[in-house]
């Protein structure tokens, strides 16, 4: 199933209400999608290839092709075409959730010291990778139990220990966005080269979202020098991170979820026509049409969400919050009633519905728990009051990014 489909059958239509000011350069959104389609020709990473070493190797290829050929979001772009683009990428494969933007290296282009920048953001935007390491076996995705501190060591360095679980991008991540203690106890982070010493991995087999390594991340007096630290508090990075991050991670949900609904609908128009069924089934159609809406809706909801956090509005992070939870929920909810009308073709190992089933599930966990996101929701609507994230930034262009 061409990517384009994704554009053509599911966002021209909402194209009034998503793009009204035609902010969007949709000619670059249908060349991203041309340029990935033809990326998979030659890096296939259907269902029927395993997870491991090889699948990760062709998605971080495809990742760097696409850079070379400029189809790379350096974060110049609205949030809109960012929200876009993934869900394109991951109607295609959410395996392909990191092939287009700067992702968590986003934190280095906007708060990493000008030297910080001038080493990573070039190499992220030739193809590399940045992880994030936030998450402890006692405190799951609560940075304010952080236990992971740094000491003070030589020549001006920080020396940090400590232990990150479920490290997504474990083995290929080129950097770090690292988050810890400061020797004063405030959390802080920094950008660790994945390469320093006193960095140890233990890679875990996951069930779903399995194009990238994942696992822990021990770390032994790893240095961390003046360089390296990002700047602000660290709970104010992750909000504002986060806020912004989340709807992009909903989209690729989303779009996973489109495909899905796309390839039903086929074979289902397809054994129609050649008598296989003489009829759909009311509960069938219901099915199509409850799905259908849900979808879009989750995905306006993404797109306010992302909208929001580009605003800097007081309420983005709870918008990012709420939208990522209630929208993996509907992929996951709609997915489930879909793949029961293929029948057992539809529960295959090697199907990509089966993959897409699989990877939605592990997004239940991934950039926070849901009973947490709407814990956070629930939150707001009954305190008098509610902190906003920073004030909106500007798009980045290449200037700050070579600074």
């Amino acid at each position: 199933m061409a990517i384009s489909e994704a554009i053509t059958t599911w966002l021209h239509p909402l194209r009034p209400v998503l793009d009204p000011a035609a902010y969007v350069d949709w000619t670059r959104l249908a060349a991203l999608a041309q340029a990935v389609d033809e990326a998979l020709d030659t890096y296939p990473v259907g269902p029927e290839l395993p997870a491991g070493t090889e699948r990760s190797r062709r998605l971080k290829a495809i990742r760097q092709r696409l850079a070379d050929h400029g189809h790379l979001d350096t974060a110049n772009q609205p949030a809109l075409f960012q929200v876009l683009a993934q869900f394109v990428c991951g109607y295609r494969d959410i395996d392909l959730r990191d092939a287009t933007g700067l992702g968590h290296g986003l934190l280095i282009a906007r708060h990493g010291t000008p030297q910080a920048r001038r080493k990573w953001i070039p190499r992220l935007l030739a193809g590399d990778l940045a992880g994030i390491a936030v998450t402890e076996p006692h405190g799951g995705s609560r940075p304010a139990a952080t236990r992971t501190r740094a000491v003070a060591g030589p020549d001006g360095t920080w020396l940090v220990t400590g232990r990150k679980t479920w490290i997504s991008r474990l083995t290929e991540a080129a950097v770090f966005v690292l988050f810890f203690r400061a020797p004063d106890g405030h959390l802080t982070a920094a950008a660790v080269d994945a390469t320093e010493q006193g960095l140890h991995r233990t890679p875990v087999a996951p069930t779903g979202l399995a194009g990238w390594s994942w696992g822990i991340l021990d770390l032994d007096a790893v240095p961390v020098r003046p360089d390296d630290l990002l700047r602000g508090n660290g709970m104010g990075l992750l909000r504002e991170h986060f806020a912004g991050y989340r709807p992009l991670v909903t989209a690729t949900a989303l779009g996973g979820a489109a495909a899905i609904f796309d390839t039903v609908t086929e074979v289902l128009a397809v054994r129609k026509a050649t008598g296989d069924l003489s009829r759909l089934r009311d509960s069938a159609l219901v099915t199509l049409g409850r799905a259908h809406a849900q979808l879009v809706t989750a995905l306006l909801g993404a797109v306010t969400a992302a909208h929001l956090a580009e605003a800097g509005h007081e309420d983005a992070e709870l918008w990012g919050a709420a939208t990522k939870a209630h929208g993996i929920d509907t992929a996951n909810a709609s997915t489930a009633e879909l793949a029961l009308l293929l029948g057992a073709a539809g529960f295959r190992h090697d199907c990509q519905t089966a993959k897409t089933r699989r990877d939605l599930a592990g997004l239940l966990y991934a950039d926070g728990i849901h009973d947490s996101l709407y814990r956070m929701a629930g939150k707001h609507h009954t305190e008098d009051h509610h902190t906003a994230v920073p004030a909106p930034r500007e798009r980045l262009t290449t200037t700050p990014l070579t600074a």
